[in-house]
């Protein structure tokens, strides 16, 4: 019977060995690094894709003419290179509150659905932020409009879902 004590005693942690187990959340340094990587990289890569297709919906919009097949090479080129700066500001301004808000404090922002949402409304606040500095015209709101909506939902997905782990 003493021997079993000392066994199961053996494997038990004292009160100040608990202390020096690494605690399940990960340091915050961690989480903002893993936030910024994600909206520093996938926010652009995002934009790039998502920009070159919301580039033929706001020429599609936009032309008056009906003559859109003529200038759709050009518009998607510049319509990517648009959503890059685009993507990246939108990227880190999604990721970033949302990887510390979705760890630290409302667990149920760890759900990608969830997530999705809150990112797609901040997109669209930035995207709201943009146009009000201009006098928008049709295919600049559609531009936008779709642009914000898809690199903050996909880019909220990824905050939520990346694992500090991997770094």
């Amino acid at each position: 019977m003493n021997s079993r004590r000392r066994s199961t005693q053996m494997f038990r942690p004292s009160s100040m060995e608990s202390s020096n187990l690494v605690s399940r959340k990960p340091p915050l340094y961690k989480e903002l690094l893993v936030a910024a990587l994600v909206g520093g990289l996938f926010g652009p890569l995002i934009g790039w894709f998502v920009g070159t297709f919301a580039a033929f919906f706001a020429v599609v919009v936009a032309d008056d003419s009906g003559h859109s097949p003529r200038g759709m090479r050009m518009s998607a080129f510049l319509g990517g290179m648009i959503g890059i700066p685009l993507g990246a500001t939108i990227g880190l301004l999604v990721s970033l509150p949302l990887r510390i808000l979705s760890a630290r404090f409302f667990r149920f922002l760890d759900n990608p659905w969830v997530a999705a949402s809150m990112g797609v409304v901040i997109g669209w606040c930035c995207a709201i932020l943009i146009l009000v500095r201009q006098e928008p015209s049709a295919g600049a709101i559609v531009y936008f409009g779709l642009h914000a909506t898809v690199v903050g939902g996909l880019v909220a997905v990824v905050a939520v879902l990346a694992k500090p782990k991997w770094l």
